[in-house]
């Protein structure tokens, strides 16, 4: 696909558009990306913060859950009166 097609394709897909709230975060997000200056987001960050951020992301997702037994017996005692 060229340029020129991609941004026809864009084009109409935005036209297409009928909610409001999509195309607000399109226009930020577009705003994002034009301002940018060919910048990251990481490029303001200290060296150990994107090693704190990698480390974050590599955590598993269920690390710090109860089950829903343990939930229940924590929070039994609220629920009498």
């Amino acid at each position: 696909m060229t340029l020129a097609e991609r941004k026809a394709s864009l084009v109409q897909q935005i036209n297409g558009i009928t909610d409001e709230q999509t195309l607000k975060m399109l226009e930020v997000t577009i705003g994002y990306y034009a301002d940018s200056n060919g910048s990251d987001i990481t490029d303001g960050l200290s060296a150990y913060q994107p090693e704190e951020l990698t480390s974050h992301m590599e955590e598993p997702s269920e690390k710090d859950t109860i089950s829903e037994e343990e939930f229940n017996n924590l929070f039994a005692r609220w629920g009498t009166k």
